[in-house]
Protein backbone atom coordinates (compact mmCIF):
# COMPACT_ATOMS: atom_id res chain seq x y z
CA UNK A 1 0.00 0.00 0.00
CA UNK A 2 1.24 3.70 -0.66
CA UNK A 3 2.53 6.22 2.06
CA UNK A 4 -0.74 8.73 1.21
CA UNK A 5 -2.52 5.91 2.29
CA UNK A 6 -1.02 5.02 5.26
CA UNK A 7 -0.80 8.97 6.23
CA UNK A 8 -4.92 8.85 6.08
CA UNK A 9 -4.82 6.25 8.37
CA UNK A 10 -2.78 7.71 10.87
CA UNK A 11 -4.82 10.78 10.70
CA UNK A 12 -7.74 9.06 11.45
CA UNK A 13 -6.04 6.98 14.37
CA UNK A 14 -4.98 10.49 15.78
CA UNK A 15 -8.14 12.21 15.57
CA UNK A 16 -10.20 8.89 16.77
CA UNK A 17 -7.91 8.89 19.91
CA UNK A 18 -8.36 12.97 20.09
CA UNK A 19 -12.07 12.85 20.50
CA UNK A 20 -11.94 9.66 22.31
CA UNK A 21 -10.01 11.52 25.18
CA UNK A 22 -11.80 14.77 24.94
CA UNK A 23 -15.08 12.19 25.69
CA UNK A 24 -12.78 10.62 28.32
CA UNK A 25 -12.35 14.10 29.92
CA UNK A 26 -16.08 15.28 29.90
CA UNK A 27 -17.12 12.03 31.20
CA UNK A 28 -14.39 12.48 34.53
CA UNK A 29 -16.10 16.15 34.54
CA UNK A 30 -20.04 14.85 34.58
CA UNK A 31 -20.57 11.23 34.76
CA UNK A 32 -23.84 10.34 32.67
CA UNK A 33 -24.50 14.16 32.50
CA UNK A 34 -22.59 14.51 29.70
CA UNK A 35 -24.89 12.56 28.03
CA UNK A 36 -27.71 15.54 28.60
CA UNK A 37 -25.59 18.23 27.01
CA UNK A 38 -27.11 20.59 23.85
CA UNK A 39 -24.47 19.46 21.74
CA UNK A 40 -23.43 16.12 22.47
CA UNK A 41 -25.81 14.19 20.04
CA UNK A 42 -24.11 16.23 17.04
CA UNK A 43 -20.80 15.10 18.85
CA UNK A 44 -22.22 11.51 19.29
CA UNK A 45 -22.88 11.76 15.57
CA UNK A 46 -19.41 13.59 14.22
CA UNK A 47 -17.31 10.50 16.53
CA UNK A 48 -19.36 7.76 15.32
CA UNK A 49 -18.73 9.50 11.48
CA UNK A 50 -14.82 8.87 12.46
CA UNK A 51 -15.00 5.69 13.59
CA UNK A 52 -16.83 4.69 10.32
CA UNK A 53 -13.92 6.32 8.37
CA UNK A 54 -11.09 4.50 10.53
CA UNK A 55 -12.69 1.27 10.42
CA UNK A 56 -13.38 1.08 6.61
CA UNK A 57 -9.49 2.00 6.28
CA UNK A 58 -8.90 -0.49 8.46
CA UNK A 59 -10.38 -2.83 6.70
CA UNK A 60 -9.23 -1.84 3.49
CA UNK A 61 -5.61 -2.78 4.77
CA UNK A 62 -6.46 -5.71 6.47
CA UNK A 63 -8.02 -6.86 2.91
CA UNK A 64 -4.62 -5.27 1.15
CA UNK A 65 -3.07 -7.58 3.16
CA UNK A 66 -4.91 -10.46 2.97
CA UNK A 67 -5.63 -11.18 6.92
CA UNK A 68 -9.00 -12.46 6.33
CA UNK A 69 -10.08 -13.31 9.74
CA UNK A 70 -9.25 -9.97 10.77
CA UNK A 71 -11.05 -8.74 8.05
CA UNK A 72 -14.24 -10.70 8.45
CA UNK A 73 -14.57 -10.26 12.01
CA UNK A 74 -13.58 -6.89 11.72
CA UNK A 75 -16.44 -6.11 9.33
CA UNK A 76 -18.84 -8.33 11.58
CA UNK A 77 -17.73 -5.44 14.07
CA UNK A 78 -18.35 -3.30 11.95
CA UNK A 79 -22.02 -4.20 11.39
CA UNK A 80 -22.64 -4.85 14.49
CA UNK A 81 -21.84 -1.57 15.50
CA UNK A 82 -24.36 -0.26 13.30
CA UNK A 83 -26.70 -2.29 14.52
CA UNK A 84 -26.29 -1.46 17.63
CA UNK A 85 -26.68 2.33 16.63
CA UNK A 86 -29.81 1.62 15.02
CA UNK A 87 -31.10 -0.07 17.83
CA UNK A 88 -30.51 2.78 20.27
CA UNK A 89 -32.31 5.17 17.75
CA UNK A 90 -35.24 2.93 17.58
CA UNK A 91 -35.54 2.04 21.22
CA UNK A 92 -35.33 6.17 21.84
CA UNK A 93 -38.79 5.80 19.70
CA UNK A 94 -40.16 3.09 20.73
CA UNK A 95 -39.47 2.51 24.44
CA UNK A 96 -40.12 -1.37 24.52
CA UNK A 97 -37.63 -2.28 22.08
CA UNK A 98 -35.60 -0.49 25.27
CA UNK A 99 -36.13 -3.24 27.56
CA UNK A 100 -33.05 -5.77 26.59
CA UNK A 101 -30.10 -3.59 26.26
CA UNK A 102 -27.58 -5.76 28.00
CA UNK A 103 -28.57 -8.82 25.55
CA UNK A 104 -27.46 -6.48 22.54
CA UNK A 105 -24.50 -4.62 24.82
CA UNK A 106 -23.38 -8.71 25.43
CA UNK A 107 -23.26 -9.95 21.68
CA UNK A 108 -21.49 -6.61 20.68
CA UNK A 109 -18.61 -7.37 23.10
CA UNK A 110 -18.83 -11.11 22.01
CA UNK A 111 -18.14 -10.42 18.72
CA UNK A 112 -15.51 -8.45 19.43
CA UNK A 113 -13.74 -10.41 21.33
CA UNK A 114 -13.95 -12.71 18.21
CA UNK A 115 -11.89 -10.06 16.25
CA UNK A 116 -9.62 -9.33 19.13
CA UNK A 117 -8.49 -13.23 19.03
CA UNK A 118 -8.22 -12.52 15.24
CA UNK A 119 -5.87 -10.29 15.59
CA UNK A 120 -3.13 -12.81 17.74
CA UNK A 121 -3.79 -16.22 16.83
CA UNK A 122 -4.31 -15.64 12.25
CA UNK A 123 -2.09 -14.46 9.96
CA UNK A 124 -2.02 -10.72 11.54
CA UNK A 125 -0.14 -11.70 14.16
CA UNK A 126 2.68 -11.71 11.62
CA UNK A 127 2.55 -7.79 12.87
CA UNK A 128 3.80 -7.21 16.26
CA UNK A 129 1.99 -4.04 17.09
CA UNK A 130 -1.42 -6.14 15.53
CA UNK A 131 -0.57 -8.59 18.07
CA UNK A 132 -0.27 -6.58 20.85
CA UNK A 133 -3.22 -4.30 19.80
CA UNK A 134 -5.10 -8.35 19.77
CA UNK A 135 -4.50 -8.52 23.19
CA UNK A 136 -5.03 -5.22 24.45
CA UNK A 137 -8.54 -5.42 22.81
CA UNK A 138 -9.33 -8.93 24.52
CA UNK A 139 -8.51 -8.16 27.45
CA UNK A 140 -10.28 -5.24 27.93
CA UNK A 141 -13.42 -6.34 26.32
CA UNK A 142 -13.16 -9.47 28.51
CA UNK A 143 -13.18 -7.13 31.42
CA UNK A 144 -16.57 -5.25 29.92
CA UNK A 145 -17.97 -8.99 30.23
CA UNK A 146 -17.05 -9.63 33.68
CA UNK A 147 -18.75 -5.90 34.37
CA UNK A 148 -21.74 -6.87 32.44
CA UNK A 149 -21.95 -10.19 34.71
CA UNK A 150 -21.09 -8.25 37.68
CA UNK A 151 -23.87 -5.47 37.38
CA UNK A 152 -26.39 -7.47 35.46
CA UNK A 153 -29.02 -6.66 37.69
CA UNK A 154 -28.16 -2.80 38.36
CA UNK A 155 -31.40 -0.58 37.09
CA UNK A 156 -30.06 2.69 35.43
CA UNK A 157 -31.32 4.55 38.63
CA UNK A 158 -30.08 5.42 41.05
CA UNK A 159 -26.69 5.75 39.71
CA UNK A 160 -24.11 3.08 40.75
CA UNK A 161 -21.08 5.08 41.85
CA UNK A 162 -19.08 1.73 41.36
CA UNK A 163 -20.24 0.70 38.20
CA UNK A 164 -19.93 4.32 36.72
CA UNK A 165 -16.51 4.15 37.85
CA UNK A 166 -15.65 1.34 35.91
CA UNK A 167 -16.74 2.15 33.00
CA UNK A 168 -14.67 5.60 32.45
CA UNK A 169 -11.78 3.69 33.37
CA UNK A 170 -12.06 1.10 31.14
CA UNK A 171 -13.41 3.81 28.66
CA UNK A 172 -10.00 5.89 29.26
CA UNK A 173 -8.07 1.96 28.76
CA UNK A 174 -9.57 1.97 25.68
CA UNK A 175 -7.93 4.92 23.97
CA UNK A 176 -4.58 2.92 24.33
CA UNK A 177 -5.76 0.69 20.80
CA UNK A 178 -5.42 3.52 18.51
CA UNK A 179 -1.74 4.52 19.79
CA UNK A 180 -0.89 1.10 19.31
CA UNK A 181 -2.59 0.49 15.96
CA UNK A 182 -1.01 4.32 14.97
CA UNK A 183 2.56 2.57 15.97
CA UNK A 184 2.15 -0.55 13.36
CA UNK A 185 0.85 1.95 10.45
CA UNK A 186 3.99 4.14 11.48
CA UNK A 187 5.92 1.08 11.27
CA UNK A 188 4.10 0.33 7.85
CA UNK A 189 4.86 3.64 6.13
CA UNK A 190 8.41 3.68 6.77
CA UNK A 191 8.60 0.95 4.59
CA UNK A 192 6.05 1.72 1.82
CA UNK A 193 6.89 2.38 -1.63
CA UNK A 194 6.00 6.20 -2.77
CA UNK A 195 6.02 5.12 -6.69
CA UNK A 196 2.73 2.53 -6.71
CA UNK A 197 0.21 5.65 -6.15
CA UNK A 198 -2.52 4.64 -9.19
CA UNK A 199 -5.34 7.55 -10.33
CA UNK A 200 -8.17 5.66 -8.71
CA UNK A 201 -6.21 5.08 -5.60
CA UNK A 202 -5.50 8.97 -5.27
CA UNK A 203 -9.09 9.78 -6.02
CA UNK A 204 -10.20 7.97 -3.29
CA UNK A 205 -7.76 8.81 -0.35
CA UNK A 206 -8.26 12.60 -1.85
CA UNK A 207 -11.59 11.82 -0.44
CA UNK A 208 -10.87 10.66 2.57
CA UNK A 209 -8.50 13.37 3.14
CA UNK A 210 -11.38 15.60 2.58
CA UNK A 211 -13.70 14.13 5.29
CA UNK A 212 -11.08 13.84 7.44
CA UNK A 213 -10.63 17.74 7.20
CA UNK A 214 -14.36 18.42 7.60
CA UNK A 215 -14.62 16.32 10.85
CA UNK A 216 -12.09 17.53 12.23
CA UNK A 217 -13.49 20.82 11.36
CA UNK A 218 -16.78 19.18 12.81
CA UNK A 219 -15.10 18.17 16.07
CA UNK A 220 -13.29 20.92 17.20
CA UNK A 221 -16.13 23.21 16.41
CA UNK A 222 -17.97 20.69 18.78
CA UNK A 223 -15.59 20.49 21.44
CA UNK A 224 -15.76 24.25 21.93
CA UNK A 225 -18.95 24.14 22.37
CA UNK A 226 -19.26 21.17 24.85
CA UNK A 227 -16.47 22.67 26.67
CA UNK A 228 -18.88 26.05 27.52
CA UNK A 229 -21.52 23.74 28.07
CA UNK A 230 -19.34 21.63 30.36
CA UNK A 231 -18.34 25.23 31.98
CA UNK A 232 -21.85 26.42 32.27
CA UNK A 233 -22.83 22.63 34.34
CA UNK A 234 -19.76 23.03 36.92
CA UNK A 235 -20.07 26.52 37.83
CA UNK A 236 -23.02 28.85 39.01
CA UNK A 237 -23.67 31.52 36.60
CA UNK A 238 -23.93 35.08 37.35
CA UNK A 239 -27.45 34.93 36.08
CA UNK A 240 -28.14 32.08 38.84
CA UNK A 241 -26.69 33.63 41.72
CA UNK A 242 -28.30 36.97 41.17
CA UNK A 243 -32.03 35.32 40.78
CA UNK A 244 -31.06 33.21 44.20
CA UNK A 245 -30.08 35.93 46.03
CA UNK A 246 -33.56 37.04 47.60
CA UNK A 247 -33.92 32.97 48.43
CA UNK A 248 -32.31 32.19 52.16
CA UNK A 249 -30.52 29.28 51.87
CA UNK A 250 -31.82 26.50 54.28
CA UNK A 251 -31.27 22.49 55.10
CA UNK A 252 -33.46 20.02 56.71
CA UNK A 253 -31.94 16.91 58.30
CA UNK A 254 -34.36 13.96 58.45
CA UNK A 255 -34.34 11.39 61.67
CA UNK A 256 -32.64 9.05 59.09
CA UNK A 257 -29.47 11.62 58.58
CA UNK A 258 -30.36 12.00 55.03
CA UNK A 259 -30.72 16.19 54.15
CA UNK A 260 -32.52 17.96 51.77
CA UNK A 261 -30.68 21.43 50.69
CA UNK A 262 -33.15 24.52 49.80
CA UNK A 263 -33.96 28.31 48.97
CA UNK A 264 -36.51 30.07 50.50
CA UNK A 265 -38.20 32.95 50.09
CA UNK A 266 -39.47 35.55 52.57
CA UNK A 267 -42.58 37.74 52.26
CA UNK A 268 -41.74 41.05 52.55
CA UNK A 269 -42.39 43.06 55.82
CA UNK A 270 -42.50 39.61 57.18
CA UNK A 271 -44.35 39.42 59.97
CA UNK A 272 -44.68 36.57 62.91
CA UNK A 273 -48.50 37.06 64.02
CA UNK A 274 -49.38 36.87 60.45
CA UNK A 275 -50.09 33.46 58.53
CA UNK A 276 -48.63 33.42 55.32
CA UNK A 277 -49.53 30.99 52.45
CA UNK A 278 -46.77 28.42 50.95
CA UNK A 279 -45.77 27.99 47.80
CA UNK A 280 -43.70 25.15 47.27
CA UNK A 281 -41.65 25.32 43.49
CA UNK A 282 -40.30 21.97 42.02
CA UNK A 283 -37.44 22.43 39.99
CA UNK A 284 -36.96 20.84 36.83
CA UNK A 285 -33.42 20.12 36.90
CA UNK A 286 -31.48 18.50 39.57
CA UNK A 287 -27.90 20.46 40.46
CA UNK A 288 -25.39 19.48 42.94
CA UNK A 289 -25.15 23.20 44.44
CA UNK A 290 -27.97 24.84 46.67
CA UNK A 291 -28.55 27.98 44.22
CA UNK A 292 -29.23 27.03 40.32
CA UNK A 293 -32.59 25.64 41.84
CA UNK A 294 -34.44 28.94 41.45
CA UNK A 295 -33.94 29.16 37.59
CA UNK A 296 -34.64 26.11 37.39
CA UNK A 297 -37.90 26.92 38.63
CA UNK A 298 -40.56 29.26 36.98
CA UNK A 299 -43.16 30.05 39.78
CA UNK A 300 -40.33 31.01 41.96
CA UNK A 301 -38.53 33.32 39.79
CA UNK A 302 -42.29 34.64 38.93
CA UNK A 303 -43.30 35.38 42.18
CA UNK A 304 -39.97 36.66 43.40
CA UNK A 305 -40.73 39.86 41.07
CA UNK A 306 -41.39 43.04 42.85
CA UNK A 307 -44.92 43.39 41.56
CA UNK A 308 -45.77 39.50 43.02
CA UNK A 309 -43.97 39.95 46.40
CA UNK A 310 -45.64 42.83 46.93
CA UNK A 311 -49.50 41.90 46.01
CA UNK A 312 -48.95 38.29 47.11
CA UNK A 313 -47.37 38.40 50.17
CA UNK A 314 -45.96 34.48 50.66
CA UNK A 315 -43.15 31.76 51.51
CA UNK A 316 -41.85 30.35 48.61
CA UNK A 317 -39.91 26.96 49.33
CA UNK A 318 -37.78 25.40 46.57
CA UNK A 319 -35.91 22.65 47.43
CA UNK A 320 -33.01 20.83 45.99
CA UNK A 321 -32.93 17.84 43.33
CA UNK A 322 -29.84 16.22 44.11
CA UNK A 323 -28.12 14.89 40.74
CA UNK A 324 -30.12 11.27 39.26
CA UNK A 325 -33.67 11.96 41.52
CA UNK A 326 -36.71 13.29 41.00
CA UNK A 327 -40.12 14.23 42.85
CA UNK A 328 -41.51 10.85 42.36
CA UNK A 329 -43.49 9.42 39.51
CA UNK A 330 -40.95 9.04 36.96
CA UNK A 331 -40.36 5.54 36.10
CA UNK A 332 -36.71 4.20 37.13
CA UNK A 333 -36.22 7.32 39.07
CA UNK A 334 -35.40 7.58 43.02
CA UNK A 335 -37.50 9.99 44.51
CA UNK A 336 -36.79 12.79 47.34
CA UNK A 337 -40.49 13.58 47.78
CA UNK A 338 -40.95 12.35 51.16
CA UNK A 339 -37.85 14.08 52.69
CA UNK A 340 -39.23 17.09 50.92
CA UNK A 341 -42.54 16.72 52.41
CA UNK A 342 -40.66 16.34 55.83
CA UNK A 343 -38.99 19.73 55.12
CA UNK A 344 -42.09 21.11 54.40
CA UNK A 345 -44.00 20.27 57.74
CA UNK A 346 -41.17 21.33 59.62
CA UNK A 347 -40.83 24.88 58.43
CA UNK A 348 -43.67 25.34 60.33
CA UNK A 349 -41.72 25.09 63.59
CA UNK A 350 -40.26 28.08 62.43
CA UNK A 351 -41.81 30.11 60.74
CA UNK A 352 -45.97 31.39 60.41
CA UNK A 353 -47.02 29.37 57.81
CA UNK A 354 -50.96 29.08 56.69
CA UNK A 355 -51.52 25.14 57.30
CA UNK A 356 -54.44 25.78 55.15
CA UNK A 357 -52.66 27.58 52.69
CA UNK A 358 -50.07 25.43 50.92
CA UNK A 359 -49.82 24.99 47.20
CA UNK A 360 -47.14 23.23 45.26
CA UNK A 361 -46.41 23.56 41.42
CA UNK A 362 -43.69 22.35 38.83
CA UNK A 363 -42.83 22.35 35.65
CA UNK A 364 -41.85 18.77 34.00
CA UNK A 365 -39.96 16.89 36.20
CA UNK A 366 -41.15 19.34 38.56
CA UNK A 367 -44.70 18.46 37.18
CA UNK A 368 -44.51 14.99 37.66
CA UNK A 369 -43.81 16.00 41.10
CA UNK A 370 -46.65 18.30 41.78
CA UNK A 371 -49.03 15.49 40.41
CA UNK A 372 -47.13 12.61 42.54
CA UNK A 373 -47.08 15.04 46.23
CA UNK A 374 -50.47 15.73 46.07
CA UNK A 375 -51.95 12.09 45.28
CA UNK A 376 -49.69 10.87 48.19
CA UNK A 377 -50.29 13.98 50.24
CA UNK A 378 -53.57 15.40 49.60
CA UNK A 379 -53.98 16.82 53.31
CA UNK A 380 -51.58 18.76 53.03
CA UNK A 381 -52.29 21.27 50.04
CA UNK A 382 -54.80 23.44 48.97
CA UNK A 383 -54.07 24.11 45.60
CA UNK A 384 -51.76 22.02 43.03
CA UNK A 385 -50.42 24.08 39.17
CA UNK A 386 -48.50 20.87 37.36
CA UNK A 387 -47.10 21.78 34.07
CA UNK A 388 -46.78 19.69 31.34
CA UNK A 389 -46.11 16.88 33.93
CA UNK A 390 -47.76 13.44 34.28
CA UNK A 391 -49.70 11.78 37.00
CA UNK A 392 -50.46 8.21 38.62
CA UNK A 393 -54.64 8.06 37.47
CA UNK A 394 -54.96 5.72 40.52
CA UNK A 395 -53.93 8.30 42.88
CA UNK A 396 -56.66 10.71 41.34
CA UNK A 397 -58.98 9.76 44.07
CA UNK A 398 -57.00 11.06 46.63
CA UNK A 399 -56.93 14.67 44.73
CA UNK A 400 -60.61 15.51 44.47
CA UNK A 401 -60.50 17.84 47.62
CA UNK A 402 -57.28 19.90 45.70
CA UNK A 403 -58.31 22.68 43.93
CA UNK A 404 -56.18 21.60 40.32
CA UNK A 405 -55.43 24.12 37.31
CA UNK A 406 -53.03 21.71 34.83
CA UNK A 407 -51.22 22.79 31.86
CA UNK A 408 -49.66 20.90 28.88
CA UNK A 409 -49.00 21.62 25.34
CA UNK A 410 -50.90 19.43 22.67
CA UNK A 411 -47.35 18.90 20.81
CA UNK A 412 -45.30 17.85 23.78
CA UNK A 413 -42.72 15.34 22.89
CA UNK A 414 -40.68 15.64 26.47
CA UNK A 415 -44.04 14.49 28.24
CA UNK A 416 -46.70 13.33 26.18
CA UNK A 417 -50.11 15.44 26.95
CA UNK A 418 -51.35 12.07 27.36
CA UNK A 419 -50.05 12.24 30.40
CA UNK A 420 -52.35 14.99 31.60
CA UNK A 421 -55.37 14.34 30.16
CA UNK A 422 -55.80 11.29 32.03
CA UNK A 423 -55.12 12.44 35.59
CA UNK A 424 -58.18 15.09 34.81
CA UNK A 425 -60.19 12.45 33.31
CA UNK A 426 -59.14 10.15 36.14
CA UNK A 427 -60.14 13.16 38.93
CA UNK A 428 -62.98 14.04 37.59
CA UNK A 429 -63.93 10.77 37.34
CA UNK A 430 -63.62 10.08 40.84
CA UNK A 431 -65.24 13.15 42.10
CA UNK A 432 -63.20 16.13 41.86
CA UNK A 433 -63.50 19.97 39.73
CA UNK A 434 -59.94 20.16 38.09
CA UNK A 435 -59.12 22.94 35.36
CA UNK A 436 -56.70 21.78 32.65
CA UNK A 437 -55.50 24.20 29.88
CA UNK A 438 -53.89 22.62 26.85
CA UNK A 439 -52.27 24.56 24.16
CA UNK A 440 -52.88 22.93 20.64
CA UNK A 441 -49.88 24.08 18.80
CA UNK A 442 -47.22 24.25 21.60
CA UNK A 443 -44.60 21.97 22.94
CA UNK A 444 -42.78 21.92 26.18
CA UNK A 445 -42.12 24.81 26.50
CA UNK A 446 -45.49 26.20 28.03
CA UNK A 447 -44.10 28.29 30.97
CA UNK A 448 -44.65 31.84 28.98
CA UNK A 449 -47.70 31.02 28.11
CA UNK A 450 -48.70 29.76 31.57
CA UNK A 451 -48.07 33.04 32.79
CA UNK A 452 -50.13 35.04 30.34
CA UNK A 453 -53.10 33.34 31.92
CA UNK A 454 -55.73 35.60 33.38
CA UNK A 455 -56.37 35.70 37.17
CA UNK A 456 -53.30 32.54 37.64
CA UNK A 457 -52.32 33.85 40.79
CA UNK A 458 -55.34 35.33 41.89
CA UNK A 459 -57.04 32.03 41.24
CA UNK A 460 -53.75 29.96 43.46
CA UNK A 461 -54.03 32.81 46.54
CA UNK A 462 -57.87 32.24 46.77
CA UNK A 463 -57.36 28.47 47.67
CA UNK A 464 -58.04 27.29 51.10
CA UNK A 465 -58.64 24.37 52.56
CA UNK A 466 -60.98 23.83 55.29
CA UNK A 467 -60.50 22.02 58.59
CA UNK A 468 -63.16 19.34 57.66
CA UNK A 469 -61.24 19.50 54.21
CA UNK A 470 -58.37 18.79 55.74
CA UNK A 471 -59.35 15.88 57.99
CA UNK A 472 -61.15 14.01 55.46
CA UNK A 473 -58.33 13.95 52.79
CA UNK A 474 -56.38 12.73 55.62
CA UNK A 475 -58.58 9.49 56.41
CA UNK A 476 -59.12 8.73 52.74
CA UNK A 477 -55.01 8.52 51.47
CA UNK A 478 -52.58 6.16 52.29
CA UNK A 479 -48.73 6.14 51.63
CA UNK A 480 -47.58 3.94 48.75
CA UNK A 481 -45.98 0.92 49.45
CA UNK A 482 -42.01 1.90 48.96
CA UNK A 483 -42.18 5.14 48.96
CA UNK A 484 -39.14 7.01 50.30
Amino acid sequence: MTKSFYQRVCVSLGLTLAVGLFQNWLHFQLGIDVYMLPSFPGWFLVVNVISLLTSILLLLYYHHKQFQAAFWSGLVVSLATFGALLYLFLARLYPVLGKHPDAVVCIGIVINLVYATSLFVSKAATRPWLKRTGFVLFTLYLAQLATLAWFINTPPYPLNATLDAVRRWLSFADRIVPVLLLFNFADEYQNADPDKEIAVSVNRLLLAKGLLVLLSLCSLVLSFRLVGENYDQTHVSLRASTLAKPFDEGSYISSRGDTLYYRLLKPIHYDPRKKYPLVVGLPYSCWSDNTRQIDACPMAKWLATDENRRKYPAFVFVPRCPPHTGWGGVPNTPSVTQLAIEAIIDLDKTYSIDPHRRYVTGVSRGGYGSWHMIGLHPELFAAAIPVCGEGNPDQAKNMTAVSVWAFHGAKDKNVPVSGSRKMINAIKKAGGRPRYTEYPDAAHGIWEEVIKTPGLLDWLFYQKQTDHAKAAKRSSHSTLPGET
